[in-house]
């Protein structure tokens, strides 16, 4: 056969395998959703809740499966929300404050989130622009060698220690920034080189944020419930971080030997080649000085109390009064992304607003479980709510129910379920860590939900480990 056939050959071939696949993956999206719809679920009586499990089934199916871009499913989440949830003879017609409850379903649009992710889109735009990031890139990573395996750590660690003190958002965003011109020269060979550092940021920011009470919300939120429960149950932030970072420290190297693993990149030194350096010039000035400056306050939110998501409009406004940034960079900025993450957080508020999540929560009987299977249940829950609605609004609703569980001491719980809720990242629209990386193209969802799954179930049998066999000496610490 002449090679020119074979080629079309392989082409069509290749061409059936997919169509195949697409109507696999419609059917499999359609049974599940009438299931969702129809098959009897205690607690699901109610219209309200059983068309938000419809709705959470069939969006976690079409992310997973990709069978429609990711932000389509986003705006579908957002419109049947409205439409099904929030109408004037729905479900949810409440009348809060003058709030129509539709409403509330496109507030996440002008979420505090969704701005954090804008302001650090133009940061990075500004310091790509003018060669800041490459300057940047080339302090933070030369020191850690050539060799594959140290610069997956040397990325790990910092990310994990700047996520410590500071939000994993604006961390992610950051990190991203700074391994820019590393991610350009790699491409998209070097056996999934770039593919293993790009998923190691989001991940290892999460971990990080385990190490302090401000490092991730699931644990102020944590701090604040067991604080108001008395003083024999708060937990200082020194005593947080004798508890945290240890974990910490274990997970991230179980992190660094799961990719190694997964991704087995050569062991011969990777030639960094960074681009020449830009001339100093007032613009980069700018940059410098705006960059600075918001990481400082980013590092900084306890002393002065300014929200992450405050700080971002600080480069926003910098960047476009001196034209840093024109029309045309605007239009170059991930805005799928910023509709894939408002999708989420409106899938959140209608898990949350319709009752779903506390109706799953109120499902598991844990008052008559033994121990272990108390503390397993409580963290696989958290982290799977964590996955599709944000790991505050999960751990807010999880922690005082746990809290109140007799069979269980309060302060091993609320520790367990914070922590449990920081390693969602199975998703792009799990945490913005996730979201940020996904924005690089650099993964698929399909490998994001593959890896971060891998990791999260390996870091829930670690986290499972230290809190069934140190339980009692965390609990009276």
């Amino acid at each position: 056969m002449p090679s020119n056939l074979r080629i079309k050959f392989r082409r069509q071939r290749m061409l059936i395998d997919l169509s195949w696949a697409t109507a696999l993956k419609s059917l499999a999206c359609m049974a599940l959703t009438l299931a969702a719809a129809f098959v009897p679920i205690p607690g699901l009586e109610n219209s309200g809740p059983r068309i938000c499990f419809v709705i959470f089934v069939t969006a976690a199916v079409l992310w997973v499966t990709e069978l429609i871009p990711a932000y389509a499913t986003s705006i579908m989440v957002i419109v049947l929300c409205v439409y099904l949830l929030g109408r004037p003879e729905g479900p949810l017609n409440l009348q809060r404050s003058g709030e129509q409850s539709w409403e509330m379903f496109l507030n996440p649009i002008a979420s505090p989130v969704l701005a954090l992710f804008f302001g650090s889109f133009i940061l990075a735009i500004g310091a790509t622009k003018h060669g800041f990031d490459v300057r940047l890139a080339r302090a933070f990573i030369t020191p850690f060698g050539k060799r594959p395996k140290m610069l997956l750590m040397g990325v790990i660690g910092t990310t994990a220690l700047f996520s410590m003190f500071m939000s994993n958002t604006a961390t992610t965003a950051m990190m991203i920034a700074i391994a820019g011109p590393l991610f350009q020269q790699l491409g998209g060979g070097r056996d999934g080189l770039k593919k293993m550092l790009v998923l190691a940021i989001p991940f290892s920011a999460s971990i990080g944020g385990l190490g302090t009470i401000i490092g991730t919300p699931p644990n102020a939120v944590a701090a604040s419930v067991l604080h108001h429960l008395g003083s024999q149950y708060e937990v200082t932030f020194l005593k947080w971080m004798m508890i945290g970072v240890p974990v910490v420290i274990v997970l991230l190297f179980a992190l660094w030997v799961i990719l190694l693993l997964v991704f087995r990149p050569r062991p011969e030194p990777v030639e960094i080649q960074f681009p020449e350096l830009l001339e100093v010039t007032p613009e980069l000035a700018t940059v410098v000085l705006t960059f600075t400056v918001t990481i400082l306050m980013w590092l900084t939110q306890p002393l002065h109390d300014i929200p992450s998501a405050v700080v971002a409009l600080l480069p926003i406004a910098v960047f476009s009064a001196f034209g840093i940034i024109d029309a045309g960079d605007l239009k170059r900025l991930d805005w799928d992304i910023l509709i894939l993450v408002a999708g989420g957080l409106t899938l959140g508020v209608a898990m949350s607003a319709s009752g779903l999540s506390e109706i799953i929560v109120r499902r598991i009987p844990f008052e008559t479980l033994p121990r272990l299977l108390i503390i397993t249940s409580i963290m696989i829950v958290g982290l799977i709510l964590s996955n599709f609605m944000s790991n505050a609004a999960a751990s807010n609703l999880i922690i005082p129910i746990v809290c109140s569980i007799s069979a269980l001491e309060t302060r091993l719980g609320a520790l367990a379920v914070a922590f449990a809720c920081s390693l969602a990242m199975s998703l792009p629209i799990s945490t913005p860590p996730n979201a940020i990386a996904f924005a690089t193209r650099a993964v698929t969802t399909q490998e994001m939900a593959k890896y971060g799954t891998l990791v999260s179930v390996i870091g829930l049998i670690v986290l499972l480990t230290v809190f069934f066999t140190l339980g009692d000496v965390i609990s009276a610490f």
